[in-house]
């Protein structure tokens, strides 16, 4: 399972911060000051996934200025968190099992934005992986236990 807080940690020269931060703002990354900056009010599947996006951010660089760039490479990043930290096996198990997306989401340690891009963006392997594993009975005593 990726650990996107070791991720984070493994940036030497960026420190994380914690602030109520405006309705609808999860995070934000602060190039000049080597900054990122979460919601202090996120619960902790949303800080996972919001400390991934901001981490693809630092590796990509500022925004493009251009708003339909900007959008665009909000997508990419949305779509490789999704990825990153939802693997497709664990997928499969946790939705072999769960009755909803939020108990999957929740199974996943993401949050149900993540889960829904993860679902949105499979590759046509993962697809048909997916049919395979969700055709086999579930595991008779509820979720696969975690590793934690």
């Amino acid at each position: 399972m990726h650990d996107p807080w070791h991720e984070f940690g493994s940036l030497s020269d960026w420190a994380l911060r914690w602030a109520a931060l405006p309705k609808g703002l999860l995070g934000f990354t602060d190039f000049s000051l080597r900054t990122v900056t979460l919601d202090d009010r996120l619960l902790q599947a949303e800080r996972r996934c919001t400390v991934a996006h901001e981490v693809e951010h630092i590796r990509l660089g500022p925004l493009p200025s251009d708003p339909v760039l900007a959008a665009r490479e909000e997508a990419a990043i949305d779509r490789a968190v999704a990825r990153k930290l939802i693997g497709i096996g664990e997928l499969g198990d946790a939705l072999a099992w769960a009755s909803s997306l939020a108990e999957a989401a929740q199974e996943l340690w993401v949050d149900e934005d993540t889960l829904s891009v993860r679902l949105r963006h499979l590759h046509p392997a993962e697809v048909h992986y997916l049919r395979r594993r969700l055709q086999q009975e579930p595991p008779p005593c509820g979720p696969p236990a975690r590793g934690d």
